[in-house]
């Protein structure tokens, strides 16, 4: 029986939007491709499914809101509004944080106006690099001078967070010197930003670069320069006086992303949309996970909008905590770990004990899975 006394659990929900002008060719996101997406049609869907799982989380306070994609940045301002309008009509509480993803060639001047007024107060902006020939590399849409443009609108409108992403390793492009970060980190630095999320390029089998690099087509670049470049972009960051708290995020002191800390905590979310992944916690320390179907005509029907939904026991969400844990600068508690790998961790260099807690160093972040996997297993 639940405590009386206790607070209300929070919550936070996705929303994937799925639509995008073209499809980048290093994603494996569940996305579709038009240039005149349904925006109305989608949004009476993500209604919809709202509706029916809001008794779910009915004993929940709404903590953040959270819009991705695909391009979120291309749905209708007004169906964004009203989207986010209805999801803080139907559970208590006012979000402390509501972020879009946009694709820097959205940020106009209007739409942004458009998106503060809706009640966004963060932009994730996916500027990706600062450099032409990366952007061809990745086969983005934008070119060198659209993120800054971006970024310095954002502010412009008004925008007190802004976080933008980068991506390292761009094939068949020359890389900086060992030791050196990419010359796109010192411009985000630059920027004003005061959240970076980076990630190295990784080949999926079901994209384009999966098949390009299957057919020998690809100049992937070597494991150890990548390794070299998250190293230096870590040194780069830390030294501006980024906090690295995740294996791919960065924040000025104060500014971690509220949102995502969910994912590594543990904590409620509900996903509304194509391919949203949810998960509730359960008294007896499990819970169940859902998500839904990445295919549009899957989702559409309601009958066939589940892909899985599956329960997890008390312990299978420990050692879910743990593996998140070890991919976060909090760590996990030493006395919630083998002996034995806290030894093997910190004399590899992979972690240290600092109050009493077990922390990745920047090393171990690079090898975030097999320091995990290791604590796991033991």
């Amino acid at each position: 029986m639940a405590d009386p006394g206790a607070p209300a659990p929070d919550l936070g929900v996705y929303v994937h939007f799925p639509w995008c002008r073209r499809l980048c060719p290093y994603c494996d996101f569940p996305v579709v491709i038009a240039l005149d997406p349904p925006h109305r049609a989608y949004l009476e869907l993500v209604l919809g499914e709202l509706a029916a799982q809001a008794p779910g989380f009915a004993d929940h306070t709404l903590a953040t809101i959270y819009v991705g994609g695909g391009t979120p940045s291309l749905w209708d301002p007004a169906c964004l509004a009203e989207l986010l309008a209805a999801i803080a009509a139907t559970f208590p509480g006012a979000p402390t944080e509501v972020t879009i993803e946009a694709n820097p060639i959205d940020c106009t001047p209007t739409r942004m106006a458009a998106w503060r007024a809706a009640g966004v107060t963060r932009l994730s902006i996916g500027v990706q690099s600062w450099d032409d020939g990366e952007l061809r590399a990745l086969g983005r849409d934008h070119r060198m001078g659209d993120g800054p443009a971006a970024l310095a609108a954002a502010k412009d409108a008004g925008f007190a967070s802004l976080s933008c992403d980068v991506i390292l390793g761009a094939p068949g492009v020359a890389m900086p010197p060992a030791g050196t970060a990419p010359s796109s980190i010192a411009a985000a630095v630059a920027s004003g930003v005061d959240h970076v999320s980076v990630y190295e390029l990784t080949i999926e089998e079901r994209t384009a670069f999966g098949a390009r690099h299957r057919a020998g087509r690809l100049a992937v670049q070597p494991e150890d320069t990548l390794a070299d470049l998250y190293l230096a972009t870590h040194a780069a960051l830390t030294a501006a006086g980024f906090e690295h708290y995740e294996v791919s995020s960065y924040a000025r002191p104060g500014r971690r992303a509220i949102h995502n800390r969910r994912y590594w905590t543990g904590a409620d979310y509900l996903g509304l949309g194509v391919g949203a992944a949810s998960f509730r916690a359960a008294p007896d320390g499990g819970g169940a996970r859902w998500h839904n179907h990445r295919a549009l005509a899957r989702y559409q029907d309601p009958a066939t909008r589940l892909a899985e939904h599956r329960a997890i026991d008390a312990d299978e969400h420990a050692r879910d905590l743990r593996w998140l844990a070890m991919r976060t600068s909090d760590g996990l508690a030493v006395a919630d770990a083998p002996p034995s790998v806290v030894t093997w961790a910190v004399t590899a260099g992979l972690a240290e004990v600092t109050d009493g807690r077990l922390r990745p160093t920047a090393r171990g972040f690079l090898f975030a899975d097999q320091l995990a996997t290791r604590l796991v297993a033991a």
